[in-house]
């Protein structure tokens, strides 16, 4: 299998660009009052879409799948049909975490029914893990990619593998991790 490397490199440059461009929003930055669905919608796929795969044009999140994690307790039910700073923090953690876990997993990780001043702490917590993830994570694939897009050097399907099963790694060391908390909610960490 063969690849354009350059195409490859234009393609691995504008996506770290993008990457780097944006950031998650802070707990501040959520609107204070409470929101309808639709306007959940329209934020949560404004915030989302770099960190997930999938087509430009594919919603990040919809209707259908607020409702589930929300009946499968994954977040808090909305509060008289209007989502809070606390469920919008949510679902930026829950979508983000359902690349790699199941919503047991999720909801072990991060319980739905946590007060309002813990989910705060968490979420901020989160993304600022996810800015550092972020900024090694694009350092490490300029340094992993230089061979593979030098002309005559190692072939880019090598890079692909390299990429795909480091992502596996991760994912299941992430996975042993999580399944060592149980169903119940454990005291915070660090207490």
């Amino acid at each position: 299998m063969f690849f354009d490397r350059e195409q490859v490199r234009d393609k691995m440059q504008a996506w770290e660009g993008m990457l780097m461009g944006g950031s998650l929003p802070a707990w501040e930055d959520f609107p204070a009052l409470p929101l309808y669905m639709d306007q959940v919608i329209y934020l949560m796929n404004r915030y989302l879409p770099p960190l997930l795969p999938g087509e430009p044009e594919e919603q990040a999140v919809t209707p259908a799948m607020i409702n589930n994690y929300v009946k499968l307790k994954i977040i808090p039910a909305p509060v008289k049909k209007r989502y809070s700073r606390v469920h919008l923090a949510y679902l930026v953690m829950v979508c983000v975490l359902k690349q790699t876990l199941n919503t047991t997993e999720i909801r072990r990780l991060v319980p739905p029914d946590l007060a309002e001043d813990t989910v705060r702490s968490l979420y901020a917590a989160f993304t600022e893990e996810a800015r550092e993830v972020r900024d090694r994570f694009c350092r490490t694939v300029r340094d992993a990619a230089q061979p593979a897009l030098t002309e005559g050097k190692e072939p880019v399907t090598h890079l692909v593998f390299q990429f795909a099963l480091t992502g596996n790694l991760f994912r299941a060391l992430s996975k042993q991790i999580v399944s060592l908390r149980g169903e119940e909610t454990p005291p915070p960490e660090g207490k």
